[in-house]
């Protein structure tokens, strides 16, 4: 807990106590419970008291005391935050005119979390006027506000600009637990996560100064798009290290991108193996130059050459708080001498998790500076001929009103991985995935041309039915031979064809389960054969798998040194074609059914 929050409550406990009066004198058993429950407060046992404050509450929905307290234990907690909003809700509704000025600043932060940027703006602008800037703890509270409005100004920037066809997910509960998960790791082709964290059974049953067990590194792999933790000791040490946890912090840091190199986290310090012979080596600590007790490094990255590596450092020539740092390889495989990557990734708060994209060209980190919207935010940064631009926030749904970090994305940069405090979560920080330009909802374009066999456009008209729903979607005209569809349903389809002095004709195929653009040429022509007159029609489609149409079945006929050629394919014959309706004179017949996109033969 931060100790501005901690101070705050110990002043809101002892204000309570005396400020505010019950509207009935409570019976005994409702005292000893009150009084637990601020005991457990106190100790920041936040879920034992909130069963307490839950109970007090069944007695007394209304009482503002146990309302605002109640509200505490879920504000202060790691998870399930958002809950404390309508308990000071109901705390303020209840409560005696300004007599829990604090109660507008809760209640402003708890808004803030659940991204209720707007709300939280009006609850602190509310709360500044009871702040005495007199005193020093005063001006630091009233600062804070500041803060806190003006990220809700960018809370509510980047809602209004919110990226619809960006997709998030937890990893769920194979990969995330009650306790904390985060900094993954991705070893490439091989369908494996690392993860670092601190859940109990880890490899240390102790725990740490803030009452958490240690941190250590878990594996997990994607089977039948399900992770599942990998248990089996031979199957751990294909990628990592035999017994790489030890009793105190440990943490997953990066594969090189051959996969043959794992660096780790322990001790302060980075190290390094090598994976010779099927086999980790020894763990090797890095140089000098990057390690360096003083120097408080949490996170790593490499490009993808490994002649530059990017860090987190703590030092003199910085901007404040933890910055980001590279440094080149020389010749001798040493690491020279640290630069600042400079202000336009650093600032006078924390940075934290850089990744550097497979071309060198995107930096990706995070950030309690530059314009977030609180805690970390993830940010981007392309290089350019004069150094990094300025850093852009990653806007939501990526970022949260509570910290996002640890970013990575593959080669194209469309799919990630990444972590996040974010209300909704299985624990305190959960693993999600991350796609970059996934829409939610699927528009399938077709932009047809319809020509005769000469190439002319025909005019005429469209109609697509799906025969998923067996629905007409649209019918569209053709104008000089142009005609655009688009459709947000999937599956399979038909489109019919209609134009001057030339027969009906339907195409079946099958629209994809993703978004997709695509070009499609109709060519009709008719011909003469004996007595008889047929029409044959041509499909060109650049990525559309045609499938067949509604033809008029025919009982046997022979097509004599026959070509049709497309971009995709050509077909010529001399045989016969086994059909099921006898021929007449003069009557109409399509051949689309004998040809499948992309097929070089006749099917029969």
């Amino acid at each position: 807990m931060h100790s501005i929050y901690r101070l705050f409550f110990l002043s809101i406990i002892l204000f309570t106590s005396v400020s505010l009066v019950y509207s009935q004198e409570t019976r005994k058993e409702e005292n000893r419970t009150l009084k637990k429950a601020r005991k457990f407060l106190a100790n920041e046992d936040f879920l034992a008291a909130q069963t307490s404050y839950l109970k007090l509450l069944a007695l007394n929905s209304k009482d503002p005391i146990y309302n605002f307290e109640g509200g505490l234990s879920y504000y202060f907690t790691d998870f399930e935050q958002s809950k404390s909003v309508p308990l000071f809700e109901a705390a303020l509704e209840n409560s005696i005119q300004d007599t829990i000025p604090e109660l507008y600043y809760y209640l402003a932060r708890a808004y803030h979390i659940n991204g209720d940027f707007e709300k939280s703006k009006e609850a602190f602008t509310h709360f500044k006027p009871f702040i005495k800037t007199n005193s020093k703890s005063g001006q630091e509270l009233n600062k804070q506000s500041d803060y806190y409005i003006k990220i809700s100004d960018n809370g509510n920037k980047y809602l209004s600009n919110k990226n619809e066809n960006t997709i998030i997910k937890n990893l769920g509960a194979g990969i995330n637990s009650s306790f904390g998960e985060y900094a993954p790791v991705i070893k490439k082709n091989d369908n494996v996560l690392l993860f670092t964290s601190r859940r109990k059974n880890g490899n240390s049953k102790k725990v740490d100064t803030d009452l958490l067990p240690y941190e250590d590194i878990y594996v997990a792999k994607l089977v039948n798009d399900s992770w599942q933790l990998i248990t089996d000791k031979g199957e751990l040490e294909k990628y990592i290290p035999k017994d790489l946890n030890t009793k105190k912090h440990d943490a997953g840091v990066i594969y090189s991108s051959d996969g043959n190199t794992l660096y780790t986290y322990k001790n302060d310090l980075i190290w390094k193996s090598i994976l010779e012979n099927g086999k980790w080596s020894n763990l090797v600590e890095l140089d000098k130059n990057i390690n360096s007790s003083q120097y408080n490094i949490p996170s790593v990255n490499l490009s993808k050459d490994g002649t530059t590596i990017y860090f987190v450092s703590t030092r003199k020539d910085g901007f404040g708080g933890k910055d980001i740092y590279k440094s080149l390889k020389s010749e001798d495989g040493k690491w020279n001498e640290a630069e600042n990557l400079g202000d336009k990734i650093n600032t006078k708060f924390d940075e934290d998790s850089p990744f550097i994209s497979d071309n060198g060209k995107t930096i990706y980190f995070a950030s309690k500076g530059h314009d977030g919207i609180g805690g970390y935010d993830l940010y981007k940064s392309e290089l350019t001929s004069v150094g990094w631009s300025k850093a852009e926030n990653m806007g939501i749904p990526i970022n949260s009103s509570l910290d996002d970090i640890y970013l990575i994305v593959d080669e194209e940069e469309k799919n990630g991985f990444f972590a996040s405090a974010r209300d909704g979560g299985i624990g305190g920080m959960d693993i999600y995935s991350l796609c970059f330009n996934c829409p939610t909802k699927i528009t399938n374009v077709i932009n047809g041309l319809i020509v005769d066999n000469i190439e002319t456009p025909l005019d005429g008209s469209i109609s697509i039915k799906s025969l998923v729903s067996n629905s007409i979607i649209k019918t569209i005209p053709s104008t000089a031979g142009k005609f655009t569809l688009s459709t947000e349903s999937i599956g399979k389809h038909e489109i019919t064809v209609e134009s001057k002095n030339f027969e009906k004709q339907t195409i079946a195929f099958e629209l994809p389960n993703k978004s997709s653009e695509t070009d499609l040429k109709i060519k009709l022509n008719q011909f003469q054969l004996g007595e008889n007159k047929f029409q044959v029609i041509t499909i060109n489609s650049n990525s559309l798998h045609i499938e067949k149409s509604d033809t008029i079945k025919l009982e046997k006929l022979l097509v004599e040194n026959t070509t049709t050629t497309n971009s995709n394919y050509t077909t010529t014959t001399n045989s016969d074609v086994n059909t099921t309706k006898n021929i007449t004179s003069n009557s109409l017949v399509s051949y689309q059914e004998f040809y499948t996109y992309n097929s070089t033969s006749i099917s029969t």
